[in-house]
């Protein structure tokens, strides 16, 4: 690192300079009645009362709240089914003939007898 020099006095070019550019050329007393006012105008658009930044939240918050409301639903369906034991279990309807006896019977039953049977159970 280098090192700087350890001079911390105000610089007296820089400082005139800077009085120079910021002082007023007319009236002195004009110049801060001007300012003043300016000032109190800005104090008066930035006081927002602190119901109207709640009542602007509202509406997002509505939205934000029924989305996680509705993803939780969901989440929580999803993980609350049970998974089925296995690929044969979860074709297989709950009565009358299987996805496995349309494939492997002899004599196989009617391919609508067994998707309907399917479409039924959910």
């Amino acid at each position: 690192m280098k090192d700087l020099p350890s001079d911390f006095r105000p610089d007296p070019e820089l400082g005139a300079a800077l009085r120079s550019a910021l002082e007023p050329k007319d009236d002195h007393a004009a110049f801060v009645a001007r300012v003043m006012a300016r000032y109190d105008q800005a104090l008066d658009r930035a006081t927002i009362p602190t119901l109207d930044v709640l009542a602007s939240w509202f509406r997002p918050g509505i939205a934000a709240a029924a989305a996680a409301l509705i993803a939780g639903f969901l989440i929580g369906r999803a993980v609350l089914t049970p998974a089925p034991a296995s690929f044969d279990a979860a074709l297989a309807p709950l009565e009358g003939p299987g996805l496995a006896a349309l494939v492997t019977a002899q004599d196989p039953p009617d391919a609508s007898v067994v998707f309907t049977s399917l479409v039924e159970q959910r």
